[in-house]
C-alpha cells in the first residue's frame, strides 16, 4: 500500500486536532490494516489542548480497533502506557500531517526529529516526513509514515462489511448471509443502527466507502 510498508504487526492511527480529523480516512486505514492482518490502535494526541477528539473517538470506534490511546506529546500524558502497548512490536504511526507522528516518537524514545506545522491560512498539516522511516529503539521498531491518502483497492466492495467489526457482532442476525447492511430487507445491522447500537456517522462513511469502491470496481479508479 502508498506508502509501501510491510510485515507490521499493528498500525497506529494518530489523530489530534488541529488539523480537523479526517474520518473516511481513518476509516479507510482501518479497513486495510485488518484486511492485512495487523492490529489497530488509535492514539488521540494533543489531548493538554481538547478532548472532544477523544471523546468522539472512544463513542465511535471503542468496537471497532483495538486500542484507544489519549495523549499528549507535550505533557506526556498517557506516553508510559502507550509505550508499553508498542513493546515487542514493528508498528507503523500513520495518519494525517502536523497530528503529531513525529513529535509522539520523539516523547517515546527521546528522539530529535524534525516535526511539523499548521499552514496558518488553511489549518491543514505540512509535510515534514517525506518517506517512511523505520526507528530502533531497544525491544521497538516504529515506522514513521509521512501523511497519506489511503486506498483499498485490494478489498472488493462487498467484502468491505467484513472488516467492520462494530457491525460483525450484529450481522449474524440478518436475513441473508451476505448481507451488505445496505438495501436488504430484515437486516439486523441496520437495526442497530436505528437502536443507536451503531455510530451512525460510522455507517454513513461506510455506504460511502462501499459506493465509492463499487464505482472504482466497474470504471476503474479515477
Amino acid at each position: 500500500m502508498r506508502p509501501n510498508v510491510a510485515n507490521i504487526d499493528c498500525v497506529n492511527i494518530v489523530i489530534g486536532a488541529p488539523p480537523k480529523p479526517d474520518y473516511l480516512l481513518i476509516d479507510k486505514i482501518i479497513i486495510s490494516a485488518i484486511s492485512g492482518g495487523a492490529e489497530v490502535v488509535i492514539t488521540v494526541n494533543k489531548s493538554d489542548l481538547s478532548t472532544e477528539t477523544y471523546d468522539y473517538v472512544l463513542k465511535n470506534y471503542a468496537n471497532s480497533v483495538d486500542k484507544i490511546f489519549s495523549v499528549s506529546s507535550v505533557t506526556g500524558e498517557n506516553i508510559d502506557s502507550l509505550k508499553e502497548f508498542l513493546k515487542g512490536k514493528l508498528c507503523a504511526f500513520c495518519g494525517q500531517s502536523a497530528v503529531g507522528k513525529t513529535s509522539l516518537l520523539n516523547k517515546l524514545f527521546s528522539m530529535s526529529e524534525r516535526v511539523g506545522n499548521l499552514s496558518e491560512k488553511t489549518m491543514r498539516g505540512k509535510h515534514t516526513t517525506t518517506s517512511s522511516e523505520i526507528h530502533f529503539y531497544e525491544d521497538f521498531k516504529v515506522i514513521d509514515t509521512p501523511g497519506f491518502s489511503a486506498n483499498i483497492c485490494e478489498v472488493k466492495a462487498d467484502e468491505i462489511k467484513d472488516y467492520y467489526r462494530d457491525f460483525t457482532e450484529f450481522s449474524n442476525g440478518c436475513y441473508f448471509l451476505d448481507c451488505k447492511h445496505i438495501s436488504e430487507p430484515d437486516c439486523a445491522v441496520k437495526q442497530a443502527l436505528l437502536e443507536g447500537k451503531i455510530s451512525k456517522d460510522r455507517y454513513d462513511r461506510y455506504i460511502e466507502i462501499f459506493n465509492e469502491r463499487k464505482k472504482e470496481e466497474k470504471y476503474g479508479k479515477y
